[in-house]
């Protein structure tokens, strides 16, 4: 498949640069819905519908991560939706692997684009399915807290507009969700997806932690681990300050759309779409890899 549009990284045309202000805007919108941060959306779009190199898109999108992240975690902040101690309690082990998988990629998979596009479809539709296994599910506040989370005083309450009333979750499994939380940042480094396809999934299936409640808390924390990433792609070259400036822009605009519709969208139609969207990009990155497009 030919890429939609040509890119110039000195002088691209308007319609370019219009049609990747569409896509950067649909990424951040479905990123901060879902807590996504919208590279999983975001990379395969840039590689399919406009050719760009594989590191070229992975950097655009964590940049892009970051200004999603600053656009759509501050109003979830101040509402009370994301859990600051749980953030920081996976942040330890999600920077970490952010830096590791950047650095993998620029080094000894920089010139491996096809092992990294491999390892984008495992690692999202995993994502999917822990999604899907879940979706009739939220939390369970009759859940008993285990030790790390007894000591640590994580869990929490907060307000659910759908339901009108508080809710309550303790947390367990902490152990998996720290593992999960590393392994989010490391595809965040290699792959350019913002970790949060690890990241909610880890604390809503896993954890106990409310749908709504994940997914903002993700939002806030794929700024720490994208910033981690992008440093390293920054340093090497590949951030293309045009194409990172438009993907801005543009998901910056998508992100404040998909935070007004995620405030009132039931957690079983959040955790659905999000299984659809993992999926769907999984299998457009296939059909580059295996040669029916790209």
């Amino acid at each position: 498949m030919e890429p939609l549009l040509a890119w110039s990284s000195t002088a691209p045309s308007f319609l370019a640069i219009l049609f990747v202000l569409l896509l950067a805007c649909a990424a951040g919108a479905v990123g901060s819905l879902l807590g996504l941060g919208g590279g999983t959306f975001l990379v395969p779009g840039l590689v399919l519908l406009f050719g760009f190199d594989f590191h070229l898109a992975v950097a655009a999108s964590l940049v892009s991560i970051v200004a999603n992240s600053l656009g759509s975690s501050a109003r979830a902040v101040e509402e009370g939706l994301t859990d600051l101690r749980i953030g920081m309690f996976l942040e330890t082990a999600t920077a970490v692997g952010g830096l590791a998988g950047a650095l993998l990629a620029v080094t000894v998979l920089a010139a491996r684009t096809d092992i990294l596009t491999l390892a984008f479809i495992p690692a999202v539709l995993i994502a999917a399915l822990l999604m899907f296994r879940t979706r009739a599910k939220d939390s369970d506040p009759t859940v008993v807290p285990d030790a790390v989370a007894r000591r640590l005083h994580l869990g929490g309450t907060y307000y659910d507009d759908q339901l009108g009333r508080s809710i309550t979750y303790p947390v367990h499994g902490t152990g998996t969700g720290l593992g999960l939380a590393a392994l989010a940042g490391f595809s965040s480094g290699l792959l350019g997806i913002g970790g949060g396809v690890f990241k909610v999934p880890a604390m809503n299936a896993l954890m106990n932690v409310p749908m709504r409640v994940a997914s903002s808390t993700s939002m806030f924390m794929i700024g720490l681990t994208a910033t981690a990433g992008g440093l390293v792609y920054l340093f090497v070259g590949d951030v293309e300050l045009p194409l990172a400036a438009t993907v801005v822009l543009g998901v910056l605009v998508g992100s404040y759309l998909g935070s007004r519709v995620q405030m009132t969208t039931p957690a079983p139609q959040l955790k659905a779409t999000f299984a659809v969207v993992l999926v769907v990009a999984a299998v457009l990155m296939a059909l580059r890899v295996f040669g029916v497009v790209g």
